[in-house]
């Protein structure tokens, strides 16, 4: 008995916390970058349509291209049409785009100079992700994930080789949540 006075107080404590967070402005918490939101709405379309024939998770889809791109940004989404960073290694006979890299062996950060895949069409870069990931032996334990979890697919498109960055599937799941 002498512990209700104090579990009424936490009690009274903890709905006044509860209230003031419930009533903090939702804006700091759902906002996007706006070159975040123009991506998004700008690509969504291929990305669902690439969802609808490989399985692969829309939100996946577009935080890799975020990422690889910095929403659309960036030199290698610029001059090739690559939105995901797709290099282009002996197997590709497309054309090419060289420039520096930054590429990590373990947890060390180097700057190398890579060829990437380039493409007529950004289009292009969207089917040859799915053509990449869903033939690749590195990703096809991908599938036996449910397309609501990210995290596994996050974690297994790094487990697989798809980025030398050992902070990637975090980045990945960063962007989605």
């Amino acid at each position: 008995m002498t512990f209700r006075p104090r579990s009424t107080a936490l009690a009274g404590l903890i709905l006044i916390a509860g209230l003031s967070w419930s009533f903090a402005p939702r804006a700091q918490f759902n906002e996007r970058p706006a070159n975040v939101e123009t991506y998004v709405q700008q690509y969504r379309y291929l990305a669902v349509e690439l969802n609808q024939a490989t399985g692969i998770p829309i939100p996946v889809i577009l935080a890799v291209a975020g990422l690889e791109t910095g929403w659309g940004t960036s030199e290698l989404a610029r001059n090739a049409n690559n939105h995901f960073g797709l290099k282009s290694k002996e197997d590709w006979t497309g054309w090419e785009y060289c420039k520096p890299s930054i590429e990590y062996g373990g947890l060390q950060a180097t700057q190398s100079w890579e060829c990437f895949r380039k493409y007529p069409l950004i289009r292009a870069s969207y089917i040859d992700f799915g053509i990449f990931i869903t033939s690749s032996d590195n990703y096809q334990h991908l599938h036996e994930f449910p397309a609501w979890d990210n995290r596994s697919w996050a974690e297994g498109l790094h487990a697989g080789g798809y980025a030398t960055d050992p902070g990637y599937a975090d980045k990945i799941l960063r962007i989605i949540w």
